[in-house]
């Protein structure tokens, strides 16, 4: 079980968090274009009635939208507003433009890219006509277009109070509450929206991203499937719906999801090291290997300290001559190009390896390398005080084991200075001193490991020792 526990944390700092899919951009839809332009079919109560000269002007502009000669509309709607504000003809009175005609004009400036006056021409329209309803969605749609959220959605709120009812209106809705972390108020817009289109992939993905945010799993990864089976390749949906396989813990059915990636050409370096991971956890070493190295041969640049943790992974698991084939390919990738930092963390797997294999003289030598490369590291350290204490155990010869004891211990002395490895390095030498019967010193340095690291298991090995140790100074007073 704690095995489980601890490839499934690994598992899942290997999948990279899933950032919210926006929907798909609707303003190089040109059904969508066009709408969004032509729409001046104003209604009472929401929408500013036009006047008769008005209203021949729109038929007129309309005929252009048709064409697709949006240039020459715009040109059309300025000429009419410039003289119906101010005639040519001195016997016409000048009027005021309706806000209906401001409105267009913005939905004219937006197609043609320039959404600050298409912002001016919407903010106008709105302050002459309150109730406006499409000069606020459209004025929305604009803030979404700019990835302005917080400016788009009391827009669409108000589009809504006023009546707006269309899908895209609500999907856009549950977008913003998405991004803003707001997941049960994100799924009730994204719902009407998946009811007003059921066909739309982006409601439907975003309707299952919010179900993940409050963890409902089961239903996220169902919906998420049925997005699969519309659009096969697309990465992102199985990326999803993989990790809500794994935080069910259905992790058969994520390596299932990986290896499709796979099959498919399009896993990437982090998904392939996932998927080995996921195949340790199956007590699978070869098909894990495999995995790895595929998510080698993937990286361009090789991350050294990520794929040292894959090699991490095998030897840890009981499976070191995996892990040496893989440290073999690490150097093979990198050759003699390695940066005294990741070189410093080659060579360590190499001796924890070594050290899984049994093998103390290349312990010892690779240690002696790392010495030489980097004798002042905490993990350099303390694997050589490892290394020494090891030797001193099997060592009949007590002059040189004391001297082993002697070395052990100073070297764990220099590690616990080091913060990263100060838990490690204490309990270590403690425990050494227990075995050599200086308990009294072993408490200090056991005593400082439970104060960085609190341990039930610690607690109790500490009363024992200090039980021990009252015992010795019983017998030394007698």
């Amino acid at each position: 079980m704690f095995r489980s526990v601890i490839i499934f944390i690994l598992s899942l700092a290997s999948l990279p968090a899933q950032p919210i899919i926006a929907p798909s951009n609707l303003f190089r839809d040109p059904k969508f274009v066009r709408d969004f332009v032509g729409s001046y079919g104003f209604l009472s109560d929401v929408e500013p009635k036009v006047s008769a000269d008005e209203q021949a002007a729109l038929g007129r502009i309309r005929e252009l939208f048709d064409q697709s000669k949006f240039r020459e509309a715009e040109a059309e709607l300025a000429a009419f507003i410039k003289e119906t504000e101010k005639p040519t003809d001195p016997k016409k009175v000048p009027a005021e433009i309706s806000p209906a005609m401001v409105f267009v004009l913005g939905n004219l400036y937006f197609q043609a890219d320039r959404p600050d006056e298409a912002r001016r021409a919407f903010l106008e329209a709105i302050r002459r006509f309150p109730r406006f309803r499409r000069a606020h969605t459209n004025l929305a749609y604009l803030y979404i277009s700019q990835n302005k959220t917080d400016e788009a959605m009391p827009m669409l709120q108000k589009a809504i109070e006023l009546g707006e009812n269309s899908a895209r209106v609500y999907g856009l809705l549950g977008y913003c509450h998405l991004l803003k972390k707001n997941a049960v108020a994100a799924e009730n817009a994204y719902r009407q929206a998946y009811l007003l289109d059921a066909s739309s992939r982006d409601w439907k993905l975003g309707l299952a991203q919010a179900l993940m945010a409050q963890e409902k799993y089961p239903e996220a990864a169902n919906l998420i499937g049925t997005l699969i089976e519309e659009n096969p390749n697309d990465k992102q949906l199985w990326l999803q719906q993989t990790n809500a396989y794994l935080a069910m813990e259905r992790k058969d059915e994520a390596i299932v999801n990986l290896e499709a990636l796979r099959l498919k050409g399009i896993a990437d370096e982090a998904n392939l090291n996932l998927l080995g991971n996921l195949h340790m956890d199956r007590n699978e070493p070869q098909i894990a290997l495999l995995a790895y190295l595929a998510a080698m041969d993937k990286s361009t640049t090789l991350d050294v300290q990520r794929a040292l943790k894959s090699a991490r992974i095998l030897n840890d698991y009981g499976f070191p001559d995996k892990a040496e084939q893989f440290i073999a390919r690490i150097r093979v990738k990198t050759g003699d190009k390695l940066p005294p930092a990741d070189l410093t963390a080659l060579l360590l797997a190499e001796v924890r390896v070594a050290q899984a294999k049994g093998e103390t003289d290349r312990t010892g030598a690779l240690l002696n390398q790392l010495v030489e490369l980097n004798p002042a590291d905490g993990e350099v350290l303390l694997e050589l005080a490892r290394h020494k204490d090891l030797l001193s155990r099997d060592e009949a010869g007590e002059s040189k084991r004391t001297a082993l004891v002697a070395e052990a211990r100073t070297n764990y002395q220099l590690a616990a200075r080091i913060e990263s490895v100060a838990y490690p390095a204490h309990l270590a030498l403690g425990q050494m001193l227990v075995r050599e019967r200086r308990y009294a010193e072993a408490l200090t340095h056991l005593q400082t490991a439970l104060n960085l690291k609190k341990s039930e298991s610690l607690e109790q090995y500490l009363s024992r020792v200090r039980r021990a140790a009252d015992r010795l100074e019983d017998r030394e007073k007698k």
